[in-house]
């Protein structure tokens, strides 16, 4: 799925828009998880903060093949960035 995002990226004005689509669908699902847990009263991490510690990570790896993408290693991500967003909150 990510390897096709990439190549619609490409593919001119139609790749663009449903890029853009599945991007901003992605988007809302977050943001939906994001305002759940906040409406439960855990402090909320941004949209940002999930694609750039969470997310990016497992791209990379995906399209670079630097590593396997495992259950273990998605735990080991949001440890950190749950460690990391609790340090900025202190």
């Amino acid at each position: 799925m990510l390897r096709l995002m990439i190549a619609l990226s490409s593919a001119g004005d139609a790749g663009l828009r449903a890029r853009d689509a599945f991007l901003a669908e992605r988007g809302r699902q977050i943001q939906g998880m994001l305002d759940r847990a906040h409406a439960r009263g855990d402090r909320a991490l941004s949209a940002l903060d999930i694609l750039d510690h969470l997310l990016a990570p497992m791209y990379i790896r995906t399209l670079f093949g630097t590593g396997p993408v495992t259950a273990d290693y998605a735990h080991e991500l949001v440890a950190t960035l749950l460690s990391h967003t609790s340090a900025r909150a202190s």
